[in-house]
């Protein structure tokens, strides 16, 4: 068979034997999302299209997303999109990749501003996010509430703006929603004003162990933004500064949400000891039964 033969079917059952050799996590979606996105169609026209064969130009753009992908880079950044709580984010190698855990912190955050909206049915629930990158999480949050003032921070122009082109795509969630995303450039929470109050802190912080990045496997470790992940020498950085900042910025009976890694429940539940203003704290599993979300709060009652 000549490559001018080959069909949709057999250049998908090629890639994914070769990425099995190189890239066993998912080697047929791989094959399928990058196939996908060189034919501009959903992945299901992939099988009532199997016998349609590929054009030169069309073989030779896929040819090179393979190559990409079997050195190792993430296929978000090579289709620059990616799913995260069943919306489509532009992604770009500025920005971290939403991962599924991150759905957890999205869950556990709806379920206690909505406690809070039911509670305060008249006011706008006032929320502050560090690190927003892509907005995928209060453009998650967004999805599901209403009458949410959310003041979404990262550290760079270029982050943002690929966050302020996901709000857009999705205004749907916004405004019809009477739902408002702040977009702000920040180091930290430098400018958020503290006379505002905030109900509710949210963040996936980086909480990778510096010495620990290059470990990582490559897609992470080579292609992904090391100012998301790099949480300092012992991976608290960001969390020791998010309990010390966060309860001048609080309400009186705030809360705040924090993804967290597998294994850091006991470093950081030594942590809060330094920190007595924080009334209330709980561990809160994901779908593995894995520590993933850390509640504090500045009241007993959560």
């Amino acid at each position: 068979m000549t490559t001018d033969q080959w069909t949709i079917a057999d250049i998908l059952s090629w890639t994914q034997g070769h990425f099995e050799k190189l890239r066993p996590d998912s080697p047929r979606l791989d094959a399928e999302l990058l196939l996908a996105f060189v034919l501009d169609c959903p992945r299901l026209d992939l099988y009532l299209r199997a016998d349609q064969p590929l054009n030169e130009k069309e073989r030779g753009a896929y040819r090179e997303l393979v190559k990409q992908r079997a050195a190792g880079c993430p296929i978000a950044y090579l289709t620059g999109e990616k799913e995260f709580w069943s919306l489509t984010l532009e992604v770009n190698n500025n920005t971290l990749i939403p991962r599924p855990d991150t759905e957890t912190l999205v869950e556990i955050a709806v379920e206690q501003i909505r406690k809070r909206q039911n509670n305060h049915p008249d006011s706008k629930c006032l929320i502050a996010e560090l690190g927003t990158g892509t907005g995928a999480i209060p453009l998650a949050i967004c999805a599901e509430l209403k009458n949410l003032h959310i003041i979404a921070v990262d550290c760079t122009a270029d982050v943002l703006e690929v966050a302020a082109r996901n709000l857009q795509r999705h205004e749907s969630l916004l405004s019809p929603r009477n739902n408002h995303i702040e977009l702000v450039e920040s180091n930290l929470f430098s400018k958020i004003n503290p006379a505002a109050k905030l109900d509710c802190i949210i963040s996936n912080p980086p909480y990778i162990p510096r010495e620990c990045i290059s470990s990582l496997q490559v897609d992470v470790a080579q292609y992904e933004p090391h100012t998301a992940l790099d949480g300092g020498l012992d991976g608290l950085s960001f969390y020791r500064y998010l309990l010390e900042t966060a309860p001048s910025l609080l309400a009186q009976n705030g809360e705040m949400l924090l993804e967290i890694g597998f294994d850091q429940q006991a470093d950081l539940s030594s942590l809060k000891q330094d920190f007595p203003v924080w009334k209330s704290s709980a561990f809160l599993p994901d779908l593995q039964g894995n520590d993933r979300v850390w509640k504090l709060g500045l009241s007993q009652l959560l």
